[in-house]
């Protein structure tokens, strides 16, 4: 009877430890993408990072940064519902650039009843090579 208490008790620790892990909100279907080689009188490039909310309350994209004004985000300003997807579009504009390129994109998001918010760090990698 005892072993089959202290199993009882070390199992219902365990459902609540696992339960009590925040899940991420927010499930993006890459994070990472290589747009190639490219010259800098290039087109800019455009890449969307597609995402869903796989929570089960509304989440709401606070910021999206990069670390130059040539990677340029857009994405939603309103809350993304339960089981629905999004996209956060990067531009990267290629010229002045030179060389191996690697932007972190740092995403700031946050759940309706969270208490802080968590980010999520996408990547654009390419090479740029100058025209003369």
């Amino acid at each position: 009877m005892k072993r089959i208490l202290l199993l009882l008790a070390i199992i219902v620790s365990a459902l609540t430890f696992q339960s009590a892990k925040p899940a991420d909100a927010l499930h993006f279907a890459e994070t990472g993408y290589d747009f190639g080689n490219i010259s800098d009188n290039h087109a800019p490039i455009v890449h969307e990072f597609a995402f869903t909310n796989v929570s089960d309350e509304p989440v709401a994209v606070l910021s999206v940064s990069t670390g130059c004004g040539c990677t340029r985000p857009s994405y939603p300003t309103e809350p993304i519902k339960p089981g629905k997807s999004a996209k956060i579009k990067i531009t990267f504009l290629p010229e002045g650039q030179s060389g191996q390129i690697n932007k972190d994109i740092k995403v700031r998001y946050r759940s309706a009843t969270a208490r802080s918010s968590k980010r999520v760090t996408l990547r654009l990698r390419g090479h740029v090579t100058p025209q003369k």
